[in-house]
């Protein structure tokens, strides 16, 4: 099994699939490499091509009105679709932006028209989309959520809890703030408050819980 069979096969948006499916399209299969910063593709460009994240990150966002601030809708790692609902659609433009935030960021590249092809006309393949678009909207609308409803250091802390179990090089504190849906300040200042908590330790960007029990209250907005 190539590296692009592979990839596709453990992705979970083609999870339950056959590897004689998936086959077909790991033949068409090429690589791209980014730097961090670098952009994928920005909002309004055509899309012709699916993009599985190989390895590194990919940061999605949207630019506000007058576009002087940012709102992160989703962080792609390993295995994950960028941008993917878009990329099934025919005449498919780019709903937001996509820029690396690791150096290197790899993805696997498949041309979005036999992709949709292969999945139109293969039952099982078609089932395990459906129900990958279907898991992601019940992710975006928790993320929703949790911006409109939950304060900042309920937000950090639930962020903290589910990557920082071991020790997590941070996005920087623009890119923290794009993600939480805040501005780089008060993550700063919120951070250091964990720091003197000692709910965390931080160095040099790199962050390890030093108490999960006392994070996880305040994720649930237990903790003033």
């Amino acid at each position: 099994m190539d590296r692009a069979e592979l990839l596709l096969t453990h992705a979970p948006v083609f999870q339950g699939a056959q590897a004689e499916d998936l086959r077909p399209l790991a033949a068409l299969a090429s690589f791209r490499v980014l730097k961090r910063g670098e952009h994928l593709f920005r909002e309004g460009e055509a899309l012709d091509t699916v993009f599985l994240v190989s390895s590194g990150s990919v940061r999605v966002y949207r630019l506000a009105r007058g576009g002087t601030r940012e709102l992160t809708l989703h962080v792609e790692g390993p295995r994950q679709l960028v941008a993917g609902v878009a990329a099934f659609q025919s005449r498919a433009v780019a709903p937001a932006s996509a820029v690396a935030l690791q150096t290197p960021t790899e993805l696997l590249c498949l041309p979005a028209g036999t992709v949709r092809e292969r999945v139109f006309g293969t039952p099982a393949l078609a089932q395990a989309v459906i129900a990958y678009f279907a898991r992601r909207q019940a992710e975006l609308l928790t993320r929703v959520e949790g911006l409109v409803f939950s304060e900042l250091g309920e937000r950090l802390a639930a962020y903290l809890l589910e990557n920082a179990r071991q020790p997590h090089a941070l996005p920087t504190n623009s890119e923290l703030a794009a993600l939480l849906g805040t501005v780089p300040e008060l993550v700063s200042r919120k951070l250091g408050e964990f720091y003197r908590l000692n709910l965390i330790h931080l160095e040099r960007r790199t962050v390890c819980i030093t108490d999960p029990v006392e994070l996880a209250r305040l994720a649930q907005g237990e903790r003033e």
